[in-house]
Parts: structure tokens; sequence; C-alpha cells
């Protein structure tokens, strides 16, 4: 299926000169700009969505908005002040950013296209991370509103605005082939280690699909394709069919005893019943709520669909709590999720390659002239030049992060050297905390990097200044996101020898 982006956009910035039916505004020729680049950078072409209602929406947020985010890969906002000063444009973007909080690389899926300057204190701390592509200019001294657009009163004013456009639409092209979505409709995210060919984190692990009824049973063999696909073993299987009889519970506690966790597809059909039993899809919820009760970290994930689509352009809203609450009693260590099958699918195979046993690291020596990434943030270059430096006379190869370009540009050459390092090592000094602590998080599975092999290091080196949250860091490392962790926050210059245990198997022991 087509990776599909979500355009958020204040209808101010939509405007057409009064009286002029030959001239669009700036997000409609916008959108037919970035479709036109798109058709000529051929497959895989991402699909556009926009709302292009002509009402603004009430105090209750649209379902057609919340479902359209829920199926989106990727966010485009076309940030103004217009954008500012409208409450359900920021809805938007923090409905999206909630729909992808766990999700490695969860940040490369929002993109700015700038249509006016705007104040930095004003912008969305999701935003600030990123220039994005600006439709304007803004000589030097001059403040917003007094900035040059690109497109201005229905036309192209700026020849620049070409440029601009096609930039955005190579992004959107390249990052729709990142986050490429499968065949049975969840996205995919080159982030995710379990989609990858040979993945050694699922396989032997196994777990309970339970039987749906008619009305979700198109949306199990989807998530059965999901999962098998991924190397899980599914119980039971497909062909397999529960039992009418009274021997229905034994055959499914059966199941369950060989499974992880179990995974409940919630419709509003409740299915057959067996004899003497309750109807299909609360007795498999009771007999894993009774499997949850013994231990051993076994837990039930309840998918209830917020949106239930009944064909057509029916869509039924749901309260996903309701629902469960109406089929059996929601247990401690539950996960309810009330996302779309696409969403969830992924949700699913994320949680599942992160709840999965790292497997061990073992100390090995790192050969002379090997590659390291030197990864770092801006404020914190100089810091990770001075390792650079030391890691060359150790006769190591340091090769730092490109800093000029557009974002696809930077964005390439970033997976490319991840892909290519022996080891990397995360230089933070000054940058912030959460920044740190997410660059870890993306280099937890090397097979979610897309590379053909583990890296020999990944390392964290702590530089100045001394902070509270370096030293917790430090105490308590990410063990299955980082090998070794240097405490350099006293050494304004570290020596050669400060990096050995990057670069030693005597030292990493």
């Amino acid at each position: 299926m087509t990776t599909q982006v979500f355009i958020s956009y204040a209808r101010d910035d939509d405007l057409a000169p009064p009286g002029r039916d030959d001239l669009k505004g700036f997000v409609t020729y916008l959108d037919e700009q970035l479709r036109y680049e798109l058709t000529l950078l051929g497959e895989p072409r991402p699909k556009l969505w926009r709302d292009k209602r002509r009402i603004d929406p009430g105090d209750q947020f649209d379902p057609l908005i919340t479902k359209a985010i829920d199926e989106s890969q990727l966010l485009v906002v076309v940030l103004s002040r217009n954008w500012l000063v409208r409450p359900w444009c920021r809805r938007e973007l923090e409905l999206f950013r909630a729909r992808r909080a766990n999700e490695v690389e969860a940040q490369r899926r929002v993109v700015v296209a700038a249509r006016n300057q705007v104040a930095p204190d004003q912008v969305p701390p999701l935003l600030r991370e990123q220039e994005g592509y600006l439709f304007f200019d803004l000589e030097r001294g001059n403040e917003a509103g007094q900035e040059q657009e690109f497109f201005a009163r229905g036309r192209v004013v700026d020849p620049r605005y070409e440029t601009r456009v096609a930039d955005l639409a190579r992004y959107l092209w390249r990052a729709a082939k990142r986050f490429e979505v499968s065949p049975a409709g969840a996205a995919l995210s080159s982030a995710d280690p379990a989609h990858a060919s040979g993945s050694g984190s699922s396989k032997g692990r196994k777990v309970y699909l339970a039987k749906p009824a008619a009305d979700m049973r198109l949306a199990c063999d989807r998530l059965f394709r999901e999962l098998s696909g991924a190397g899980y073993a599914v119980l039971p299987e497909p062909e397999t069919d529960i039992p009418h009889d009274g021997s229905a519970a034994a055959f499914i506690d059966t199941a369950l005893a060989a499974a992880e966790l179990s995974i409940h597809p919630l419709g509003e059909r409740l299915g057959y019943a067996p004899e003497d039993a309750p109807p299909i899809v609360q007795l498999q919820l009771s007999c894993a709520a009774k499997r949850a009760a013994v231990g051993g970290g076994f837990r039930r994930i309840l998918w209830a669909p917020r949106f239930l689509d009944e064909g057509g352009d029916a869509v039924t809203e749901r309260d996903p709590l309701a629902i469960v609450a109406r089929l059996d009693r929601e247990l401690e260590n539950d996960t309810v999720v009330g996302d779309t099958l696409s969403a969830f699918a992924e949700f699913l195979i994320l949680h599942l390659n992160r709840t999965a046993a790292p497997a061990p690291w073992h100390p090995v020596a790192v050969a002379e002239g090997a590659r390291v990434y030197v990864y770092h943030r801006p404020e914190d270059e100089d810091y990770a030049v001075k390792i650079a430096v030391a890691l060359r006379q150790r006769k190591l190869r340091p090769v730092l992060p490109a800093v000029d370009g557009d974002l696809a540009e930077l964005d390439h050459f970033h997976r490319e050297t991840l892909r290519e390092c022996q080891v990397v090592v995360l230089c933070w000094a000054r940058a912030s905390e959460v920044w740190a602590r997410a660059t870890c998080r993306e280099w937890r599975s090397w097979e979610g990097l897309g590379r053909r092999e583990k890296f020999t290091v990944r390392g964290l080196v702590a530089g100045p200044p001394p902070s509270r949250r370096k030293t917790v860091l430090l105490k308590l490392p990410p063990e299955d996101e980082i090998d070794v962790i240097l405490d350099l926050t006293a050494l304004h210059t570290p020596a050669p020898e400060d990096l050995a245990p990057l670069v030693s198997a005597a030292g990493l022991g």
C-alpha cells in the first residue's frame, strides 16, 4: 500500500485573491506541484492527504482528521503565522506526535514547509530542530512581515519556489522508501529490525492471535501475515479452528501456555459460542486473563479500533476502553490500543521487537583503520572534533556528521554513515539529555539501521560540563543500547589514552 502524507495547514494560507477564479491559494498550488514532482520521481509514490473542506472544525476534533492522521506515516506542516494561531493545527501536530511517540525515528516523519517567517520561540518544540523548506527569503536585519515570499497573490513570484518544491518532493519520496508500507498494509520503517530478512530478534518467539468474530476476520488475517512475515510463530494456525464443543477452553489454554502474549482484535460481534461456554471472543479473553494471572510476564494486547469501518463511507467512532469493559475486566498489565489497523500492526511489531531479550555483547578489539562515526549536535561540534583528533592519533578513521545541505541529503549521509562505520560514538557535552537518550535508542538494533552486521562498539562519551542527569546516565547506562560509556565530563581536551576503553578489548573488559 501507498505511504500517506498528511498536510497540516491553516485555511487562511490557502486563500486565492478575491474575484480571481483562475488563481490558486498557496496550499492548493503546493499540493499540486508536489504531486507533479512525485509523479516524475516514480515509485514509491506517496499519497498526499489534506482536508479540503472550507469549514473549520468545531470544538470536537473531526473524526475524519483523526482517522487520516492515524493512517499517515509522514506529516508536512505548512508553517506560518496563521498556522501558529489556529488551535486545530497544533492539535494535528500533537495527535501525530502522540501516535508516533513510541517509534524510532518519529521526529524524521515530520517536515516543515515554511510559508513565512515566525518567531523561533513560538515554534512548537517538535519543529524547532529543523529549518525545513523555506518558501520565502528574509534578508539580514529584516523582521517578520518583511520577507520576500516565493508565492504571493496566487502566483509564483520567485524562481526559487520550484527548487524548494522539488527538494521537498525528493525528501518525501526518500522518506516514503524508508517508511515503506508493506503489501499487507502496515508501515515498515527501516528502523524496525523485526521486518529485516533473517532478523534473529523474533526467532523462536510465539504469540497467540485470538480467533475473531466475522467482522474482524480480514483484519486478523492481515495481522497474521505481518507477524508471521516478521518471523514470529502465531498460534493457533489460521486454518485451525477452535473446537465448538466443550473442549474449546482446553484447546485455547494449551495454545496460550506456549505463547508470551495474546492479541485480541475486538469488533462489535462476539462470534459463535462453544458448548457450555461464552462467545468465542469473550472465552479467549477469559482464558488469556487466567494465563496472565499465572505470571511469567504474560500479558494481553487488546485492539479495539476507535474508528470501525462499516463499509462505504460509514465509519463508527467508539471508545476503546468502553469496548473492553463491555467484554471483559481490564487487567492491570493489559495494553489497550485504539489505532487503525496499519498503525496497530506497526505498534505490535515495534512492541515485540523492544521486548526481545538483547543479544549478549562481547568485547572485541577495534582494528587499526576502522571507521568511527562521531555523532554530535551542532552545539557540541568543538568537543566532537577533539574526540576525532584523539581517535585519529590512535590510528582510527573518525567520521563527523555533515552539517550543510538540505534535510534529505543530511539524513541520507547520516543513515549511510551508520550503516558503514564499524564503531559509533555519541558525543554528549552541551546537547540535551532527551536528544542523547533518543539517539541511544536509535542504535538499539543494528538490523533496523540497515546494517549487515553488528557494530563493533556503540559508545557514549559524556563530555563537559558535568551535570546531575549525566551522572544518572553514567550510573545506569542503557545496556541494550550502548556498549561502552566514558565519563570525560572533567576533560575539556581528551587525550588518545582517555579513549582506550573504546578501542581495546582489555579496556572493554
